[in-house]
């Protein structure tokens, strides 16, 4: 969970805290010099290329950003407080816990987003000085911070898969062609986690190789490691197929594969690929491999035969799989370099959208069996948690903004009566009609924990 400049606690609960903290009181002698209020901490997501897991966040669920410090006399604001930066692996999709929408997509190193902007510092008495007031006896309480669950999911950042049945030879593959060291065995399912290996043509021709969990019938719902299997798969931009030469049909073991990706995600289907007959050192596999080439060739599709054990034919197979990757990133232009993707910060740019949002922007509802009235904006409920009720003139400026914005107006347009209960954010006032006074004269400050955020789209 995320939050800038606010106490965290599991469940989103919260604290009286601010992300900008109470400005400077007023100064007895020489007039307001109360400075304003410093700014809460702002919370980021960066990649590091370092990372290849999850497992940081089993023990780290919360994080939280600092406090602003407090403004102090002689005109000195507070300072800002302590950013937090969250590190993840490339391939990290960020979704709001609990919504399938995501929010963010963070592959490559170096990618650094915004996700929650601190709260803004409380104004000093200074800020407040006019003409008319020239010793102003008020401040501000610092904005409150947001808060967030976040839910997050890896997809791994590999140019080539490795797909197909279990103990089909994927991970003997991945661990002679790289230096991958991953857990080879004469039965299914030894590849449990997907894993990486870098392959190398020259200095300057490297790929990244992702051996990935065997795939049994029906993973497009789940079975066996199901969307484990395949949701890695989607990142790939070319993927070889490798055929268990030995199985009973290996024509059917390859079309059975080719049939779960398609129904996991169409777009699967249409990546590049390159089929890998393997295991040619048994004679069983020897056998089927000229009926398994003919079938496939009379489809348009040229397979390769090898075997991992004896490393025959793996070096064809995986320069083959290269020449694929690198037509698909001329075709698609891929772009891997993370300062010049979409704007990142469009999750904290619509917390700010809320947070910015006019005190004129509001909306009244009335519930006639109790004769109360709800004022409801964003605007309106900020101002309430920023303003400083221990200072006399608060209260008139309250009065005054909710007459300047247009709520009594509104009131009256629509019907209030004498007696009847508003309720304004935290505010509850009893209205009454009045030529000197259009407003509500009494106030009853209601316990903070009312205080609600709507929910930012």
């Amino acid at each position: 969970m995320f939050r800038p400049g606010e106490d965290i606690r599991e469940g989103g609960g919260r604290r009286e805290r601010r992300g900008g903290v109470p400005a400077g009181e007023v100064r007895a002698v020489g007039g307001p010099s109360g400075g304003d209020g410093g700014r809460g901490g702002e919370v980021y997501v960066e990649v590091d290329g370092a990372m290849n897991s999850l497992l940081p966040f089993r023990n780290s669920v919360h994080f939280r950003a600092g406090r602003g410090s407090h403004g102090q006399g002689s005109m000195q604001s507070g300072a800002k407080g302590e950013d937090v930066v969250v590190k993840v692996p490339p391939g990290t999709l960020i979704r709001m816990s609990g919504e399938d929408d995501v929010l963010l997509e963070m592959v490559y190193p170096g990618q650094k987003a915004l996700v929650l902007p601190g709260g803004r510092g409380g104004r000093g008495n200074a800020s407040f000085k006019s003409g008319n007031n020239k010793v102003p006896k008020i401040a501000e309480y610092g904005e409150e911070g947001h808060e967030m669950w976040l839910e997050l999911e890896l997809k791994l950042v590999a140019d080539v898969g490795i797909v197909g049945a279990p103990n089909a030879g994927k991970s003997t593959l991945l661990s002679v062609v790289s230096a991958a060291k991953p857990a080879v065995a004469n039965y299914p399912f030894t590849t449990l986690l997907p894993n990486l290996g870098v392959v190398s043509f020259d200095y300057d021709s490297t790929m990244v190789v992702a051996d990935l969990p065997g795939l049994l019938e029906g993973a497009h719902r789940g079975f066996g490691l199901g969307h484990e299997f395949l949701r890695h798969t989607e990142r790939c931009s070319a993927l070889v197929h490798v055929v268990d030469g030995s199985s009973l049909q290996p024509d059917l073991e390859f079309d059975a594969v080719r049939l779960e990706l398609k129904l996991f995600n169409p777009e699967l289907a249409e990546k590049p690929y390159v089929v890998a007959f393997n295991k040619m050192d048994l004679p069983e596999a020897y056998e089927k491999w000229e009926s398994f080439k003919e079938n496939l060739q009379s489809r348009g599709i040229t397979p390769f035969c090898m075997s991992a054990v004896t490393r025959e034919g793996t070096h064809e197979v995986i320069s083959a799989a290269y020449q694929l990757l690198r037509k698909s990133k001329e075709e698609n232009e891929e772009y891997e370099d993370g300062n010049d993707m979409i704007n990142l910060n469009h999750v904290a740019d619509a917390v700010q959208r809320q947070r910015n949002a006019s005190i004129n922007d509001f909306e009244i509802f009335h519930e006639s069996d109790s004769n109360s009235w709800h004022v409801v904006g964003s605007g309106l409920q900020r101002f309430i948690q920023m303003t400083n009720w221990r200072y006399v003139d608060s209260e008139r400026r309250f009065q005054h903004v909710l007459e300047a914005c247009g709520v009594y107006k509104s009131l009256m347009k629509q019907g209030v009566k004498e007696g009847d209960t508003v309720v304004v954010g935290e505010m509850k006032m009893i209205w009454h009609n009045s030529s000197v006074n259009s407003g509500a004269a009494r106030m009853k400050k209601i316990s903070s924990d009312s205080l609600k955020w709507a929910e930012w789209k």
